[in-house]
């Protein structure tokens, strides 16, 4: 295959990629009233919720951080990745029909999804953000490059686990059904709610075997890095991100066999 041939198919995909984004956003959120800003409304309304509400009770500080500060940076991320990681689940089946047409793939409309999750998210985060700054309750971020690398690697993350779940729950359907209580159950393992240097030793290593937590701290320690001691490894975060991501293209080819289009 020559380089402007194969040139020439990326551009196609890109646009397939595209166009798949812009059909979820009508099909989601319509063209009357607000119509795609609910793709960041939708979180933000949970993140400014919570702020609010867990602001109330944690009270101004903790730990020397503001309250603000620290549900604002966990629930971010937290919103990502429950956006992220279950999107594949049942994905196949919503839109099989899409497969019909020859340039779309499966990995197209997976594609698709995430970013739209992922840009949807960053909206929501953006507003909130500079809604609170201009309020003064929290301080101006300190290493945007490092959010923002803390933000994708996150995001190719979550695609890798909802690759992973687009092909098993269409191989066993009933897979399907135990997605949501599974990410319930991995929220205290997200790092959001503490932070790695308030933990002993002896729990915080074990800790960090799990890739979610360098996520959130890397993005924390983008925010507010100088003044707080923060424990990730981004190239630990990227290889699981990677290893996922590899993992779920296999068991999608697998499940191929499974499809019913």
């Amino acid at each position: 295959m020559g380089y402007d041939t194969l040139a020439a198919r990326l551009k196609v995909q890109l646009r397939v990629i595209r166009a798949l984004m812009i059909r979820d956003l009508m099909s989601r959120y319509g063209r009357r009233n607000l119509g795609f800003l609910w793709l960041a409304g939708e979180p933000l309304i949970l993140i400014l919720g919570i702020v609010a509400l867990r602001s109330m009770f944690m009270g101004g500080e903790k730990h020397g951080i503001s309250a603000v500060t620290f549900i604002l940076t966990g629930y971010s991320m937290l919103t990502l990745w429950r956006h992220t990681a279950p999107k594949g689940a049942g994905g196949i089946k919503a839109g099989g029909g899409l497969l019909f047409h020859q340039n779309v793939q499966v990995l197209d409309m997976m594609i698709a999804g995430a970013l739209t999750e992922i840009l949807g998210c960053a909206m929501a985060f953006i507003i909130a953000y500079v809604m609170l700054l201009i309020l003064g309750l929290v301080p101006p971020a300190e290493d945007h490059f490092l959010m923002v690398s803390a933000w994708l690697l996150f995001g190719l993350l979550g695609f890798g686990v909802s690759l992973i779940l687009a092909a098993v729950c269409e191989m066993v359907e009933i897979v399907e059904k135990f997605v949501q209580p599974l990410m319930y159950l991995t929220l205290p393992l997200s790092g959001v709610f503490t932070m790695m240097a308030w933990l002993p030793t002896n729990i915080r290593e074990p800790f960090l075997w799990i890739p979610l937590p360098h996520a959130v701290e890397m993005f924390r320690a983008g925010f507010m890095g100088s003044h707080h001691t923060f424990f990730y490894d981004p190239f630990y975060l990227f290889a699981w991100g990677v290893g996922l991501v590899i993992l779920g293209l296999l068991l999608l080819r697998r499940a191929e066999r499974y499809m019913q289009v």
